[in-house]
């Protein structure tokens, strides 16, 4: 499907430099722009949310206890928790997609293993998606070691996530509920209200924003990954995400139209 001119006009006020794909569940209606790598972000939360749903009802793990040594930078709810604390593995997963903590993040993947969730993600034909470090691992950064993927196989992974193809349905519609509770609202979903539902996991760093969502109404189901990195400043990085969500906008606008 091709750029309709008031989607061509917003890629041209990109205050960086965007990349997506978007694509309609049912009519097979698709659009993409500039498909390359980016780094990951928090994006690469969803692979390792996925391959947990996947073990989960098999798992017979002891709660965690919070140890201080474990925190890294951004972990909200690890702030008010003492040390010592019980912490179920559900509930990490939770607070590592609802609120994007980093430290619930590297708990889950050091659990499930950072090698198992790398083989799992070349298994499942995620060939550009790495998941190469632990969150804040400034050294491994330093070194090289990225988190990396395209808007093409994120949005390859979400629309086999909504459709079944990635996950057997249980883990499917846990997995989708818990994204609907995402609280960060500033991307896609900014612009949608009832009877449209969002899920969906964005991503930041500096000179980057990004988010994977799925858009689902009576009528429609939209799945789109969005990303957008160069950005020079913080007044840019602010602008990006009012950005995306127009760009979210447009795009449901113009695959539903």
């Amino acid at each position: 499907m091709s750029l309709f001119p008031a989607l061509r006009a917003h890629l041209q006020s990109c205050p960086g430099e965007a990349a997506f794909a978007a694509a309609h569940l049912d009519t097979g209606l698709s659009l993409n722009w500039h498909n390359r790598v980016f780094v990951a972000a928090s994006t690469i939360k969803l692979p390792v949310l996925a391959f947990y749903a996947q073990q989960r009802g098999q798992l017979d793990w002891p709660d965690y206890l919070y140890q201080p040594q474990d925190y890294v930078e951004d972990s909200p709810y690890f702030d008010a928790l003492a040390p010592g604390q019980a912490v179920s593995w559900d509930t990490l997963a939770e607070w590592m997609m609802i609120r994007s903590d980093n430290t619930a993040t590297n708990l889950l993947i050091e659990r499930l293993g950072l090698p198992a969730l790398a083989d799992w993600l070349q298994a499942q034909g995620f060939v550009q998606t790495r998941l190469q470090r632990l969150m804040m691992d400034l050294d491994a950064r330093a070194a090289g070691r990225e988190n990396l993927t395209t808007p093409a196989e994120m949005l390859d992974f979400m629309s086999r996530l909504v459709q079944g193809q990635l996950l057997p349905e249980g883990p499917t519609a846990w997995m989708l509920a818990m994204l609907q509770r995402c609280e960060d609202r500033e991307k896609i979903p900014f612009y949608f209200e009832a009877p449209v539902t969002v899920a969906n996991k964005p991503g930041e760093l500096p000179g980057l924003r990004a988010d994977v969502g799925y858009l689902q109404s009576p009528s429609d189901r939209v799945v789109m990954a969005l990303f957008v990195d160069q950005l020079p400043d913080a007044a840019a990085e602010t602008a990006a995400d009012l950005w995306l969500a127009e760009l979210a906008r447009l795009l449901w606008q113009a695959l539903t139209a």
